[in-house]
């Protein structure tokens, strides 16, 4: 592919993924080149919110590999407010249905998987400030394979 053409394809996929006028934070992670996840390892994203009188919803954003072996995805999510008060929740992400079909949404080049699960919908942040998000897995295993990115995602609500 010509250096132009690629410029160019990169330069229009920046312009669609940056044309959600709701959106006001996003950010993935990429876990380890081996694409797993260490139960001690939290992943940390700190979101700026000003206007405290708009809804939002948080998502979690979350890419695997073919290889991820579970129908499923405990997560242990922490929120501190900017005045330091800590919100603890666990949340389960269901990956597939009972019968075995993806939530997700396959990735054009077939060996991975996008998933966006609300966290939280429809709430008001109760002062404005910087509020950190910590993702930790907590599935029963040490080292969770096949885990390429955890992100998260906030945008306005809308009805």
């Amino acid at each position: 592919m010509k250096p132009t053409l690629t410029i160019i394809l990169l330069a229009l996929v920046s312009f669609v993924i940056s044309c959600d006028p709701g959106r006001i934070y996003q950010e993935r992670k990429s876990l380890s080149p081996e694409m797993t996840w260490d139960k001690d390892t939290l992943l940390t994203y700190k979101v700026d919110v000003q206007d405290i009188q708009t809804a939002y919803d948080i998502e979690i954003d979350i890419r695997t590999v073919d290889f991820y072996q579970f129908s499923n995805l405990w997560l242990y999510i922490n929120t501190i407010s900017p005045t330091g008060v800590m919100q603890k929740d666990t949340v389960e992400f269901r990956l597939r249905d009972d019968k075995g079909f993806s939530n997700g949404h396959r990735m054009a080049f077939g060996e991975v998987e996008d998933y966006d699960f609300y966290f939280k919908r429809n709430v008001k942040f109760p002062a404005p400030g910087t509020y950190t998000f910590q993702l930790q897995h907590g599935m029963r295993m040490e080292i969770l394979p096949f885990v390429d990115e955890v992100g998260v995602t906030v945008r306005k609500h809308e009805e």
